[in-house]
């Protein structure tokens, strides 16, 4: 059986070394998504100014540190003199930090990206692997493990500089330890008075561990706040489920995770644990607020109780689905509690984002997706256990379809569909933002632009990274940014050919009042589509597409340019 087990060993490091190449693509790939300039900048300065400010009352400082630590030994510019910083304006502080330093911005960026994908990669394997062997065994714990490396969700936001990926892998890492305080034997078979003590040490420093986890999961990002309780309570309600509950034993065990929680929030907070409460409350007060959202063809300032179900159901791989399901059966079928650490965290983080009013990104239920890895593995491990065929080759089929997915939407996977979506191809038409447009397909597009000869274009951005560090020679219109894009000078009175490229999330017109903006594109196909998220037209023979264009241009004010194109037209 132990050679058996070792078997899984193997495809879970061909998965892993998949996920690193991967990943090491997709951050090639990839310009700066539109908040990796501020979480890296506002991490850096707090490095080398001791103080947090920058961008302290959106996010807690840990992930943003952590991306930062490799950039230290760059020594970039850090630009604490500028007023951009002395009135903590976070998005242009954040592109001064990384367009006009003096190492070159994809230096920067890559070298945080790099180091905090293998960061998380390695954190949540280990967590995965250490929980899904407590529950089943080294087998199942070897193919969470491969299923974890082979999501896309995880290969692409792992690679970037947020504060998402770290949320999430400490939110896996507190329930991983809660989970063992909890199935610790109270009182061993064998052993004595002493086997009772080392077990019941064992208790307390994995309460220890789970606490210090939930405290890294909070000052990694502020929705973190509901772990202590929710560990707390899961914790109650194993030991009532099994008869156990013992108040005192189990209120001993909650002092010490909430005390070693505490310590590390003061300790990351450098003594300031107010600090951490003001930025929660500010977050609360912003996030109530809600923000543009589009889903499925349906816009909203407040968000749609269904928006993270249905972005869960057209960005999951199916067969991960499928081999989840089929553990969460097993884990509910199986005698003991297996099924309150494997489906209740993941169960009460998804419910609770149902009534969040900023529906902008898949990522914001990344705290879930490691449970579905484990899940997943645990079915995969009771499917070759007992030998059920039909299930199998099921899952193979699934999995082979995945496999080509994956192929299909290499390097660019935030932009990754299932095949219940139609593809990545089809993404555009049923979410947008960071669910696959977050600006970092402008590399991409300048790659394209190169070959036709350095071709000048129209652009309508969604992003905050500069075109031309991506070679572009470009206008700008209508685009959507928190950085100052002003274009390299070209006109649309001087191009030869009328070239328009827009962000998917300006052509569903998301952030626009007026959502028709660019509709008229959609009936027009594309010449080029750079990473799934931008698309480029060529108008330059399109008498109707001309004078629309026109007009977008008049609506802006830009009226020269308005008149040269209905010349054209004409």
């Amino acid at each position: 059986m132990k050679n058996k087990h070792k078997l899984f060993i193997i495809p879970a490091a061909a998965a892993l070394a998949f996920h690193i190449f991967a990943g090491v693509s997709f951050i090639n790939s990839a310009a700066a998504t539109y908040d990796e300039p501020v979480h890296l900048s506002s991490g850096y300065s707090y490095w080398v100014t001791g103080h947090y400010m920058m961008n302290i009352m959106d996010h807690p400082p840990l992930a943003e540190m952590l991306s930062a630590l490799p950039v230290l030994a760059l020594k970039p510019a850090n630009f604490t003199s500028h007023p951009y910083f002395a009135n903590a304006m976070p998005y242009r502080y954040g592109d001064l930090f990384l367009y006009q330093n003096s190492v070159p911005p994809a230096r920067l960026l890559n070298y945080a990206r790099l180091f905090t994908f293998l960061l998380w990669g390695a954190l949540t394997a280990c967590f995965l692997y250490l929980m899904a062997a407590a529950l089943s065994g080294p087998a199942a714990a070897a193919i969470a493990v491969a299923v974890f490396a082979f999501m896309p969700v995880f290969i692409s936001n792992n690679a970037l500089v947020s504060t998402d990926a770290g949320a999430a892998v400490f939110f896996l890492g507190a329930m991983a330890a809660a989970c063992r305080c909890s199935r610790e034997p109270a009182s061993p078979p064998a052993g004595g008075r002493k086997g009772a003590g080392r077990a019941s040490r064992r208790r307390w420093a994995w309460a220890a561990a789970a606490g210090a986890l939930a405290g890294l999961a909070m000052v990694s990002k502020f929705s973190m706040f509901i772990v202590p309780p929710m560990i707390i309570g899961l914790w109650f309600l194993d030991a009532w489920l099994k008869d156990e509950l013992k108040p005192g034993r189990l209120a001993g065990f909650s002092f010490i995770f909430l005390a070693a929680a505490a310590l590390v929030v003061v300790f990351v907070y450098r003594f300031e644990p107010g600090l951490y409460f003001k930025g929660l409350a500010a977050t609360l007060t912003r996030l109530d607020q809600g923000r543009s959202s589009f889903a499925w063809g349906n816009y909203s300032l407040g968000g749609v109780w269904w928006y993270f179900p249905f972005a869960f159901a057209v960005k999951t791989p199916l067969a991960a689905v499928f081999l989840a399901g089929f553990g969460a059966w097993y884990a509910v079928k199986k005698p003991g509690r297996d099924w309150l650490w494997v489906l209740l965290p993941p169960a009460l983080y998804f419910a609770a984002s149902f009534g969040s009013k900023v529906q902008i990104g898949y990522r914001h239920i990344l705290p879930v997706m490691p449970f579905l890895a484990l899940a997943a593995g645990l079915g995969a491990g009771n499917i070759i256990e007992k030998r059920k065929y039909l299930p199998g080759a099921l899952a193979l089929l699934l999995v082979f379809s995945w496999g080509w997915l994956l192929h299909r939407t290499h390097p660019y996977y935030l932009a990754y569909f299932n095949e219940l979506a139609g593809g990545p191809a089809n993404g555009y038409k049923l979410l947008a933002d960071s669910n696959l447009d977050w600006g970092q397909d402008v590399k991409t597009l300048g790659d394209w632009l190169k070959k036709r000869g350095d071709a000048p274009v129209i652009l309508s951005y969604f992003g905050v990274a500069r075109p031309e560090s991506s070679g572009i020679n470009y206008t700008s219109l209508c685009p959507y940014t928190h950085a100052e894009l002003k274009g390299t000078g070209v006109s649309a009175c001087s191009m030869k050919e009328v070239l328009l490229a827009v962000s998917a999330t300006n052509l569903q017109g998301v952030y626009y009042p007026d959502k028709e903006t660019f509709a008229w594109l959609k009936t027009r196909k594309p010449v080029f589509v750079a990473g799934y998220s931008i698309f480029v037209y060529d108008l330059t023979s399109d008498k109707e597409g001309l004078e629309k264009l026109a007009a977008v241009f008049d609506r802006e004010g830009r009226n020269p340019e308005a008149d040269c194109l209905y010349a054209r037209a004409r």
